[in-house]
């Protein structure tokens, strides 16, 4: 069952236009993103609103469908609006970002508030890297997530948010295992991103996709040096590049030698992109929100 947002949730909610948050009387504030249209900044509003006064409904049906397994793309199958359709969760994926992230994070802790025992297991890696796939896959970490008290499955993209996640789990004595799945950013785009899209719907601009990648290796190695004297804490790395079957063992010293040129891999993943769009393999939809577009088309060679 997916909640409805109350018809009469407004009388308790107001907006601070000036910081462009949306607060309540209970202790919810979530930051809206700037440049939605206007469909999605409506949902977003509405979005929000439903987490301000139904957090603790959203909490517990997450816990009922999803289990351990904690992360933002899951907690976007609550929203009804965005689960319409393939076509509203390509045009509404941001708009729930924020507040599925803030569901996601209230599941965290209070999963972490009660009795645990065992692993903390933390997936890291760029969009399209096959992280879930890679860890349950290969011989040096399957069965791990089957086996952990808690899973929170994300990019680990943000040292603040990763740092405090890790924290947190530590101090519920857990075990802290991060397990990176490295892919290179056009192949994980390309035969990741891509062809969930078509299956889900959902997708990620170029830019974003590259930030990701970047922003993931960033934290994941700046993580590992903060808890590297913590023995409760394991940092894992799996090479997920070129190999259907198994991704493979790798280590710290082969992602601190990883080096890109961000105009390369935009030039490379617009190029597969244009070929998709051009064989009628991708929707015009689909392409402009992957090229981060409002509107138009690859150009004709």
């Amino acid at each position: 069952m997916l909640l409805s947002l109350p018809s009469d949730f407004l009388l308790d909610v107001f907006e601070n236009s000036a910081t462009g948050r949306i607060s309540y009387p209970k202790p919810v504030s979530i930051t809206r993103i700037p440049g939605l249209s206007s469909e999605a900044q409506a949902v977003e509003a509405r979005t929000i609103g439903l987490v301000g006064v139904k957090l603790d409904g959203l909490v517990e049906q997450y816990r009922k469908r999803f289990g351990v397994v904690v992360g933002t793309d899951l907690a976007r199958e609550l929203f009804a609006e965005y689960t319409a359709s393939l076509q509203s969760r390509l045009n509404l994926a941001l708009a729930v970002q924020r507040s599925a992230a803030y569901v996601a994070d209230a599941v965290y802790g209070r999963i972490l508030s009660g009795p645990v025992v065992g692993d903390a297991l933390f997936t890291a890696g760029g969009t399209g890297a096959g992280k879930t796939t890679a860890i349950r896959t290969s011989s040096q970490t399957k069965g791990l997530i089957s086996k952990a008290a808690i899973v929170y499955d994300s990019n680990f993209n943000s040292l603040g948010s990763a740092r405090a996640k890790v924290t947190l789990a530590l101090e519920a004595g857990l075990r802290a295992i991060i397990i990176f799945v490295h892919r290179h950013p056009v192949e994980a785009y390309l035969q990741g991103v891509l062809p969930r899209a078509l299956e889900e719907g959902r997708t990620v601009s170029i830019e974003r996709h590259l930030r990701m990648h970047r922003d993931a290796l960033k934290t994941f190695l700046r993580c590992q040096r903060v808890f590297a004297d913590n023995p409760q804490a394991a940092f894992l790395v799996l090479n997920n590049t070129g190999h259907e079957a198994e991704a493979f063992p790798s280590d710290i010293a082969y992602l601190k030698s990883v080096q890109y040129s961000k105009e390369e891999l935009f030039t490379a993943i617009q190029e597969g992109l244009d070929h998709a769009y051009r064989q009628g393999q991708i929707s015009e939809a689909l392409y402009t929100a992957s090229c981060g577009r409002a509107s138009g088309s690859p150009n004709q060679p």
